[in-house]
């Protein structure tokens, strides 16, 4: 199990997506396996990144990397196993563990500016080699400066996207089921995405406020699609009606992000009048 704990350290250095998720799915047997050692033992994450960024540290990117792989991967994880273990609630530690890769995620960007947009427009000048005319094209002029506005976002909601994935894993492994028809969010979620709003008026503040209530409304998106699929669980229990439910919400990703930040106070499925696990 140590073993297993150090690579999936060094994984994280590698890709903090396949890190986070890993980690995640590897609680299960280290909670069988660690006994009341369980914190102690998941600290390993964090030895191969932190000796790696010891070594390489005066080399261009590795800090980059050291702090996606400490901060985005190993302490995003620390956390959900701290809160899972502390108040025994999966979607609390979801939240916990999701706040703190956003945090993380608005910081990154912040200190790792100058190298991140670098390697944004290296990549577009690649991309101008392969295809010119491509890229010459109006549309396409369109989607990157897209692109290029919500580039804080997109690492945020990928490593978003790996920790979900890895709850839900989780929570498979140990045997729970419905994981997300029944899936809530805690109602204080709500007024942290409120609290941003205010950024609109202070124009210099737009780009942080589009990039911070994307990742903000990336759990309420999951919500909305829990709800779905507890509407259509009602009708038929297939598995081929999940993924064709996912498919439909990734089609109206805003529509299904407002009915589970609505869900959050309105309680459309009752859950907390059954005193489901969330």
């Amino acid at each position: 199990m140590p073993i297993i704990a150090l690579l999936l350290g060094a994984m994280a250095t590698i890709s903090p997506f396949m890190g986070l998720l890993l980690m995640l799915i590897s609680l299960r047997g280290l909670l069988l396996r660690s006994g009341g050692k369980i914190l102690s033992r998941a600290l390993l994450w964090l030895v191969f990144p932190v000796l790696l960024g010891s070594f390489t540290l005066r080399q261009p990117g590795s800090l980059l990397i050291v702090s996606d792989a400490v901060f985005g991967a190993g302490l995003v994880s620390l956390l959900y196993l701290y809160s899972l273990t502390r108040q025994g609630k999966p979607a609390m530690a979801l939240v916990h563990g999701a706040i703190l890769v956003i945090v993380y995620g608005a910081l990154r960007f912040f200190l790792f500016r100058t190298q991140l947009i670098a390697a944004h427009d290296l990549a577009l000048a690649e991309m101008n080699k392969l295809v010119p005319q491509m890229m010459q094209l109006a549309k396409t002029q369109n989607t990157l400066a897209i692109t290029r506005l919500l580039l804080p976002a997109s690492w945020t909601v990928t490593q978003l996207l790996a920790l979900t994935a890895g709850h839900l894993a989780f929570l498979h492994l140990s045997g729970v089921r419905s994981i997300l028809r029944e899936f809530s969010l805690p109602a204080w979620y709500n007024l942290l995405i409120l609290a941003v709003l205010p950024l609109y008026f202070i124009p210099p503040l737009r780009e942080v406020l589009v990039n911070t209530l994307l990742a903000l409304c990336f759990l309420p998106l999951v919500q909305g699609i829990g709800v779905i699929l507890n509407w259509f669980s009602r009708l038929v229990s297939n598995p081929l009606v999940t993924l064709l439910v996912i498919a439909l919400a990734l089609l109206n990703l805003i529509l299904v992000a407002l009915l589970g930040f609505a869900d959050t106070w309105l309680d459309f499925r009752k859950i907390r009048i059954k005193g489901t696990y969330a």
